[in-house]
């Protein structure tokens, strides 16, 4: 196994970073959660981050927390879908560097759908703070068990297996192809 230390990740990746942090502010903004600081893309540990207030309401807080994995997962199949039509649909023979650039893109804003251990956190208090019954909590610690395990197989690459499978999903289901 290859290691690359986060930082690296990170700055080779930086579209992504920059989308994840977007869609927290997108939905604290939606949801009108005051945001008090706000950093789309540092060299350092973490990457991004969107300090806000507390969700009024469970939804919020979920929203909040799972707005990268909303929004990156969508920007990374369009985007990749779009730098396919030319090799699948047009039938060229060779990437062209605009089609580089484009997989590169959505493969990196794919590979930062997974809310991070400090977002699962967030939305855990969130939901203690907000919500009496049990089924949000419960769901809450669900989710945060589920990505809590993502995160740690992000050391196997587990983030770039998820991006290169959104990235052939749309193709695969709009075309016809099955790779």
């Amino acid at each position: 196994m290859i290691f690359i230390p986060g930082w690296l990740i990170a700055l080779l990746t930086f579209p992504g970073v920059i989308c994840h942090e977007m869609a927290h502010r997108f939905f604290c903004d939606l949801a009108r959660v005051p945001v008090y600081a706000v950093s789309y893309i540092r060299i350092g540990n973490p990457a991004g981050y969107v300090v806000h207030g507390g969700a009024e309401d469970s939804r919020s807080a979920l929203l909040i927390s799972m707005g990268p994995l909303i929004v990156n997962t969508v920007l990374c199949s369009l985007i990749t879908f779009a730098a396919m039509i030319p090799i699948f649909i047009l039938q060229a023979g060779h990437a062209s560097g605009v089609t580089i650039l484009l997989m590169w893109v959505g493969i990196s804003i794919g590979m930062h759908a997974f809310p991070s251990d400090t977002d699962m956190a967030n939305f855990r208090d969130s939901v203690r703070n907000t919500s009496r019954p049990a089924s949000p909590h419960r769901l809450a610690v669900f989710l945060s068990r589920v990505f809590a395990v993502a995160n740690v197989l992000r050391r196997f690459w587990f983030d770039a297996i998820y991006a290169f499978l959104v990235a052939s999903l749309l193709p695969a289901l709009l075309l016809g192809l099955w790779f």
